[in-house]
Formats: structure tokens, C-alpha cells, sequence
């Protein structure tokens, strides 16, 4: 954020909420069927440069809380993301889902963490 507190954009969320939200949710079905956390468009930015999607729009509510990563899918392709944040300025049930999206396919950081799992012997 700029500089500029706003009340809707929380950066962490407790156990309560999340519950709530994910018994008013229902899967995204493309979500569901692209293997992916939540749909979204990676053009789509905030004020800050950051991309978003709403919350209806995700597998789980809890695969997409503030602080975690996840994927996800668009009709270009698919990004690793950091979620920033939910905000709750336009919807107190459907909150926007603030994304750092991740200049990596997921495909390589799996090959990079199969390295990983491999001896160097």
C-alpha cells in the first residue's frame, strides 16, 4: 500500500473468518478443474501493482489466505503467487484476493525443488 492505512485491506486473518467464508463458498469449478488454488487474470492490478481475483473465484478459502502461496490459473497460464492480502472494501463475503505474482512457472520451481531431493553424490 501506499503509504495510506485502508481498513478493508487485511494483511492477516484469524481462524474465525476463514471458517465463515468457507462455509459461504463454493469451489470455482474451473479452479477445480485446472488443478489450480484460484482463477484469475494476470493483467489485472491494483494501484499498487499488484494483481487480484476475488475470493469466489479459489478452490478453498484456505489455500488463499493472506501470507501463503499458491497457484494461480488464468486462461494464458499458470503463476506461483504470494497472497498479499484480502480486501474487503467491495464485499464482506466475496473480498478481493491480492496477489505478488511469482516470474516463475510452477513447472520450474518443481524441477529446481526435484534437484533439491536428489543427492550430490
Amino acid at each position: 500500500m501506499n503509504g495510506k492505512a485502508s481498513p478493508w485491506h487485511v494483511e492477516s486473518v484469524d481462524r474465525e473468518l476463514v471458517e465463515r467464508l468457507e462455509a459461504l463458498h463454493t469451489a470455482y469449478p474451473k479452479a477445480v478443474a485446472s488443478g489450480v488454488d484460484i482463477m484469475g487474470d494476470p493483467h489485472r492490478e491494483t494501484d499498487e501493482g499488484y494483481n487480484w481475483t476475488v475470493l469466489s473465484r479459489a478452490r478453498t478459502v484456505a489455500d488463499v489466505v493472506p501470507g501463503s502461496a499458491g497457484v494461480m490459473g488464468s486462461a494464458v497460464g499458470n503463476y506461483l503467487a504470494k497472497v498479499v492480502a484480502w480486501d474487503f472494501e467491495a464485499s464482506d463475503d466475496d473480498p478481493m484476493v491480492v496477489l505478488d505474482l511469482v516470474p516463475l512457472s510452477p513447472k520450474a520451481v518443481e524441477k529446481a525443488l526435484t534437484r533439491t531431493r536428489t543427492s550430490a553424490h
